[in-house]
């Protein structure tokens, strides 16, 4: 919270995290309908700068790969739109891994990318309590620790596969798609 100049507290504002609103600079490249998450060929993507911290993904996909040989993941440094559109269009899980320790900001900028093509977020905590709430009961969105990302990104494409997304996955592709309405919400705070 930033104090106005008065320092009267009755005249402050909220800095509201703005990298959910939509259009996103993928928005060109989204579905009018999502594909059916079950049908989707790419079971997990993260797309962002692999600093050491996120090594750790590059492994974990490698072992992934290995033990499911015919399943595809992508974690890659990749700024194209048109490709990352692609890729987020097929993807069943998009990972979210914070850049250089468990303690960060909630990456509402990967959210705001992807979410709208449809793919479930597996995301590492932040600190956002309320935000972790709405994200997983409206946004269909899992959070766990780094340790456990890998498992729980697992879990999602077994259920994935199972067909328990199936019904689910429209409603969570319809909120993420219909934006955050700040218009609407500010007058009620």
């Amino acid at each position: 919270m930033k104090r106005t100049p008065t320092d009267d507290m009755s005249d402050s504002y909220v800095l509201l995290p703005v990298m959910t609103q939509t259009p996103s600079r993928l928005s060109m490249g989204e579905p009018k309908i999502a594909k059916i998450i079950q049908y989707r060929s790419i079971d997990m993507v993260f797309f962002g700068l692999i600093t050491k911290r996120r090594t750790f993904l590059t492994k974990a996909a490698d072992a992934y790969r290995e033990a499911h040989p015919n399943r595809t993941v992508h974690i890659d440094h990749n700024n194209q739109p048109i490709s990352l559109a692609a890729a987020y269009a097929e993807a069943k899980v998009c990972l979210i891994l914070h850049s250089y320790r468990s303690t960060s900001g909630g990456e509402y900028h990967r959210l705001s990318e992807f979410a709208p093509f449809g793919c479930i977020p597996v995301m590492e905590n932040f600190a956002d309590t309320i935000g972790i709430r709405v994200y997983e009961r409206c946004g269909g969105a899992i959070f766990t620790n780094q340790t456990n990302m890998m498992a729980a990104a697992e879990d999602v494409i077994a259920n994935i596969d199972r067909g328990s997304y199936n019904l689910g996955s429209k409603a969570i592709t319809n909120w993420w798609k219909a934006g955050i309405h700040w218009e609407k919400i500010l007058p009620t705070v």
